[in-house]
């Protein structure tokens, strides 16, 4: 997976670590986002991921036994590697066996069984860390896989004008504020990054890249989570622009989607059954 990634939040947890139950804050449900980082050079995770939330409550049973938590994903806006990829590193001797749960609750963190092990370390004959990853794209994230897409920001300004005289011939004009429009264009996508339907078929799934029965593989959680009036964190490439540092992200909304109800409202399509094309994902955010 890479840029543009747009994530957002939902409650995931709590869980089990070797049947013992983390310490506060990692013993209740907390609000997380399915994906961020405090650097895109280190890749890792920051403190209110999903991912970040799994490494405090393991850590809240056994101190220290993840040292790190890293995002897998492409920098550059050639095809990605999907799906996007979480990476805990383990340095125990012994495996841990979490437990989420449900399925659903799994889902959220990346696997789609209810239990999930993270592996030993090994100590000889090369010593090396116990690494458990995701099996499938993490919960309240979706990417557009990187086939074509782009990611627009364009300002604009609100304006009022009044007439100055009767006959109206000259105006005063005023402006006032600054608005951001972030467009997310494409050409032609993978069928499988947009309906459930078509990424439960083998092909359409192997053209994007994806895993069949991966839930959280389409458009239509966005869409959902767009609905129910979330706000997203939109992801761009790091760049050497002033004020731009690695990890930002665009505070944004979709607007006008309570008129549609799936993923397949936002395209049409090209070439049916095999792509499907869109005129652009409208993300409206702050400056």
């Amino acid at each position: 997976m890479n840029f543009p990634l747009i994530t957002w939040s939902d409650t995931v947890g709590p869980f089990t670590v070797d049947g013992a139950t983390p310490a506060a804050p990692y013993n209740v449900a907390t609000t997380c986002y399915g994906f961020g980082v405090d650097d895109t050079s280190t890749r890792e995770a920051a403190i209110d991921t999903a991912a970040a939330y799994l490494t405090g409550a393991v850590n809240s049973v056994y101190p220290g036994a993840i040292t790190e938590t890293i995002f897998q994903y492409t920098d550059g806006p050639g095809p990605s590697n999907s799906p996007l990829g979480i990476v805990w590193r383990n340095t125990r001797t012994t495996a841990i066996v979490l437990n989420f749960g449900t399925v659903a609750k799994a889902i959220k963190f990346g696997f789609n069984t209810q239990f999930k092990t993270i592996p030993a370390a090994i100590t000889s004959p090369i010593p090396q860390s116990g690494f458990l990853v995701t099996t499938i794209n993490p919960g309240m994230f979706w990417g557009p896989a990187g086939l074509a897409g782009d990611v627009r920001r364009m300002l604009t300004q609100r304006a009022a004008s009044s007439s100055s005289d009767m006959s109206g011939l000259t105006t005063d004009v005023v402006n006032w504020g600054a608005v951001a429009d972030l467009e997310m264009m494409s050409t032609i996508f993978c069928a499988a990054n947009y309906t459930r339907w078509f990424a439960n078929i083998q092909i359409y799934a192997n053209a994007a890249n994806r895993e069949v029965y991966d839930v959280n593989n389409t458009l239509e959680g966005l869409v959902e989570a767009a609905s129910e009036g979330k706000t997203f964190r939109l992801y761009r490439a790091a760049t050497t622009v002033a004020g731009t540092a690695p990890g930002t992200y665009q505070v944004c909304r979709m607007p006008g989607v309570s008129n549609k109800g799936s993923a397949e409202d936002f395209v049409t399509a090209a070439d049916e059954p095999r792509l499907w094309s869109t005129a652009g994902l409208v993300f409206r955010g702050e400056t």
